[in-house]
């Protein structure tokens, strides 16, 4: 079966370097991700005063209606002051993420009621930054593990698809060559 000159063009040649492009992406936010975390176990502490602990839920559907799915976070709004200065954070930790279980965000959201005093980790430079658990978790790894798996697998694309994809004519005039076994 021969495929039209362009989708060739866009299998062989572009969709490589988008799959490469979308993992660098990965990697990106991977990498500063674990840069702020490492950063945040070094940084200063305040205590501070938890406003509001809950579960947050976010429904997103696919192309059909019938089809959709329901991701829960951990939502805790806590008040700190730095310096005389007022702030009010919302980031648990670097690395948080939804999950499909309910009771996990609960758990989470459970371990800081509201009025509960709590220790906020704060960037020194930048006190609005604050974290509840300064280091690194297992996301913001698995950003970098991913963007390394798709980029690997771009780069492989991008080098051995024109090998494997060749029109027919190029695949008859191979075939035609007298050293071709």
């Amino acid at each position: 079966m021969q495929m039209p000159p362009a989708k060739r063009f866009i299998a062989v040649r572009v969709f490589p370097w988008v799959t490469v492009l979308f993992a660098s992406l990965f990697i990106w936010i991977g990498i500063d991700q674990v840069q702020k975390a490492t950063a945040s176990e070094e940084w200063p502490s305040v205590q501070g005063t938890v406003r509001s602990s809950g579960v947050r839920e976010e429904t997103s559907s696919s192309g059909s209606r019938r089809s959709s799915s329901t991701t829960y976070h951990a939502s805790v709004v806590y008040d700190y002051q730095v310096g005389g200065q007022a702030y009010q954070g919302e980031r648990i930790s670097y690395g948080e993420y939804g999950t499909g279980d309910s009771g996990r965000a609960q758990k989470i959201a459970a371990g800081y009621p509201e009025g509960a005093e709590v220790r906020v980790y704060y960037q020194p430079d930048d006190p609005q930054e604050s974290v509840l658990e300064p280091g690194t978790g297992g996301v913001p790894w698995f950003f970098l593990a991913m963007g390394s798996a798709f980029a690997s697998v771009g780069l492989l694309m991008a080098r051995y698809l024109p090998r494997m994809i060749r029109s027919e004519g190029e695949r008859a005039a191979a075939a035609k060559r007298p050293d071709h076994r």
